[in-house]
């Protein structure tokens, strides 16, 4: 989190995703956990240099070479903040 977005946070305890996928076309797959951190959206971002992170909306369409992710996405938010995720 800290090298894409400049920010420190503590990630909530449990994986809010698992995915086996290959990055390429020509990479072997590979095991990924994913965590979720919760962190007011008015923190200032700063990425790597010519990878400008953003804040972007749930409610947006946003670009993604795994745009099955958004859905996922959606729904880990919603049992967070229904307090079951």
């Amino acid at each position: 989190m800290l090298e894409e977005t400049g920010l420190r946070g503590e990630l909530l305890p449990v994986p809010a995703a698992v995915a086996v996928r290959s990055y390429r076309a020509d990479w072997s797959p590979t095991l990924g956990l994913s965590y979720a951190a919760v962190i007011d959206r008015g923190v200032p971002l700063r990425g790597e240099s010519g990878q400008p992170p953003k804040w972007v909306h749930l409610d947006d369409e946003w670009g993604s070479a795994f745009p099955e992710d958004r859905d996922r996405i959606r729904a880990h938010v919603r049992r967070l903040a229904a307090g079951t995720g």
